[in-house]
């Protein structure tokens, strides 16, 4: 056992002001449990333009900050990375984009040990930087996680044949390393990092295997959510991307892979001609009020066979929404 807690690991591209954010809030804990904490902080970014934040943090820490740049492009070997240079028996992950709460580590790991799990989840809230959510979401529900559990409930991922019911980030997640990666495998499958949906295929690898996950309903983070994020190009490419990590998942874990790809290429065509009409109907193309019709198109062409993957989503795509 290591004489570290927890590790809280942070993987950052080019975001240094939000950087210095999240770690703001990482330091601010109230660690009412007493907790020996480290943080370990993952540059992707080339220019490595968050080192000059965490050198800088690290002189007014109440506990050490490690920054390890590494320039791969690949959200599975970047997250693996943060698990390798982890110390602590537990790692928390908190995304670049995230703000916790000052009693965010004291839920996470406290309902952890409470239910004696081996995985714990928390929601995610959504801020919009001063600005509204988007028109076709007025209330910014699509932003959130929320799985609607009660507090310290058990997470059932999927479904006895295999089909997910939740699709998972690490974001706001905590992982007991013994358990979880007793072999020191890496954690994250290499072919998944690159798509995308390697978060959500580690979280249902290891519920598959036994891990216990469970919900801690009181250990919030709040995303900022870019500007650019919220606009309908880039809402309908990353349901696209959604819907194809779905199916990739499903026919990873389902004993009749056939069977299931017949049902969701049926699902699909279904969806695109279902999505077009009610689009149609409503007049909703080019429209940044109104987006249903083409969300269930764009996530019926994710179960499609020859949709080619979306890879990394471009952050300036589409004009802004009204």
């Amino acid at each position: 056992m290591s004489s570290v807690d927890v590790s809280i690991v942070i993987a950052t591209y080019n975001r240094p002001v939000q950087l210095a954010q999240t770690l703001n809030s990482c330091l601010s804990q109230s660690n009412r449990l007493g907790l020996i904490i480290e943080i370990v902080i993952i540059d992707n970014h080339p220019s490595k333009n968050g080192q000059a934040i965490a050198q800088q943090m690290d002189r007014q820490s109440p506990f050490p900050i490690r920054y390890v740049p590494d320039p791969v492009r690949n959200m599975s070997a970047l997250r693996n990375r943060g698990f390798l240079e982890a110390k602590g028996n537990w790692v928390a992950i908190i995304d670049d984009d995230e703000i916790a709460d000052p009693d965010w580590l004291d839920e996470l790991i406290g309902a952890a040990l409470a239910k004696d799990a081996d995985i714990v989840v928390g929601p995610r809230l959504a801020s919009f930087g001063g600005s509204r959510p988007p028109a076709y979401d007025p209330k910014g529900r699509d932003f959130v996680r929320d799985l609607g559990l009660r507090d310290q409930a058990t997470i059932d991922l999927t479904h006895p044949d295999g089909k997910p019911r939740y699709g998972l980030g690490t974001g706001n997640s905590a992982f007991n390393m013994t358990r979880c990666f007793p072999n020191g495998d890496s954690p994250m499958r290499l072919e998944f990092g690159n798509a995308g949906g390697e978060d959500a295929e580690l979280f249902i690898r290891l519920h598959r295997s036994g891990r216990k996950i469970i919900w801690a309903a009181k250990a919030f983070v709040t995303e900022t959510v870019a500007a650019n994020r919220t606009r309908v190009a880039y809402r309908l490419i990353r349901a696209r991307r959604e819907a194809q990590h779905y199916v990739d998942i499903y026919l990873d874990v389902t004993p009749n892979p056939m069977r299931v790809r017949a049902i969701l290429l049926s699902k699909g065509i279904i969806q695109v001609i279902l999505g077009f009409m009610i689009a149609f109907v409503t007049i909703e193309f080019g429209a940044e009020t109104r987006i249903r019709g083409r969300l269930m198109m764009a996530q019926g062409m994710g179960k499609l066979s020859w949709t080619p993957k979306v890879g990394y989503i471009s952050e300036s795509v589409g004009p802004k929404a009204a």
